[in-house]
């Protein structure tokens, strides 16, 4: 069978190559792709950023990918997922039996592997995950909405996080895919989004946003109002506005990475009452809500702009690169 294998470290070295059809083990199942996702921390495998130190630890040659919608084909012993089930599901491999796993924040979990960036992962014409990893699809979630499933989850978890209350006053700051996925997990509440002009806002408004603030001057004005910021853009600066834009006894949720250290008063948070929380993609339990909270935010389909051919994973790597895509369905 054919896989995307990124056959050594450093920069490049990415090909369309044939590779041993993979087995289900015990608690397994064997799953045929559907469609993957593209996203920006596959191009950082690509790209050769993930080394010793980045919290990843792969071997080559590494079958890349982790944002995957499959069906089922052929099950291990003591599987119980249907075959021909359309499912998706996490890309965490945990022991399921440490502290953390038992507490249910099996993200934190000492011996996690993730598919694609430390084991073989998903952008491959068949691939094979553990069945508690799973949920199953409704008919009602098409392919380009469920390929969205993993960073949804991501979502989702934030959201969870924040424990809202029936009136807080809520505000994504990074409208990007997570930002936008945080706006459809937060389906059905008034949200502000603030970001920058060349995030196209107009897409923000579509998927539901109260209001998309772009203007210096008007996030200035927004400063002290919000009881839950979601920072989901990534960066120092934003981390830094998040907090200001947080009122008494606010919350912030960091979902982003940012490279470089944010500037924060903690005078500000203990005068005020504040808490910054980190929210770190999702639990396995995360999963048995993924499908139903998908299906009620249809709008979010659209956040798929291209679907391309795994062959053609160049073209891919370019569309978002290049940021004229969203995001990029790949299929074999």
């Amino acid at each position: 069978m054919k896989a995307l294998v990124k056959t050594a470290p450093g920069p490049g070295g990415l090909e369309w190559a044939d590779v041993p059809e993979p087995r289900p083990a015990e608690g397994e199942v064997l799953l045929e792709l559907v469609a993957a996702g593209l996203c920006h921390t596959d191009l950082g495998m690509i790209n050769g950023d993930y080394g010793p130190g980045s919290g990843y630890a792969p071997s080559f040659p590494l079958v890349l990918g982790h944002e995957y919608t499959g069906r089922v084909v052929e099950t291990g012993p003591g599987a119980a997922v249907p075959v021909g089930s359309r499912v998706v599901g996490s890309a965490h491999l945990t022991c399921g039996a440490c502290a953390w796993c038992r507490r249910g924040r099996s993200m934190l979990c000492e011996s996690r592997k993730v598919l694609g960036l430390d084991v073989d992962g998903v952008f491959a014409e068949r691939f094979t995950v553990p069945a508690r990893n799973l949920a199953i699809l409704p008919p009602d979630v098409p392919d380009r909405l469920a390929v969205l499933a993993e960073p949804f989850a991501v979502a989702a978890h934030a959201v969870d996080v924040a424990r809202l209350g029936p009136g807080d006053d809520v505000c994504v700051i990074g409208p990007g895919t997570i930002g936008l996925l945080t706006l459809g997990a937060l389906a059905g509440r008034r949200v502000t989004v603030v970001g920058r002009a060349e995030d196209a806002p107009e897409r923000a408004m579509r998927l539901g946003a109260d209001a998309v603030v772009t203007a210096p001057d008007e996030v200035e004005a927004l400063y002290g109002r919000f009881d839950v910021v979601f920072e989901t853009a990534g960066s120092a600066s934003a981390v830094t506005t998040a907090t200001r834009l947080l009122g008494r006894g606010g919350r912030l949720i960091c979902v982003g990475l940012p490279a470089g250290q944010a500037r924060f008063s903690s005078a500000q948070l203990s005068w005020n009452e504040q808490t910054i929380v980190g929210s770190r993609a999702y639990d396995v339990s995360t999963w048995a809500c993924v499908p139903e909270r998908l299906a009620a935010a249809p709008g979010l389909e659209s956040i798929v702009t291209h679907t391309v051919h795994l062959s053609d994973h160049q073209r891919a790597l370019e569309l978002v690169e290049s940021r004229q895509a969203a995001k990029v369905l790949l299929h074999s």
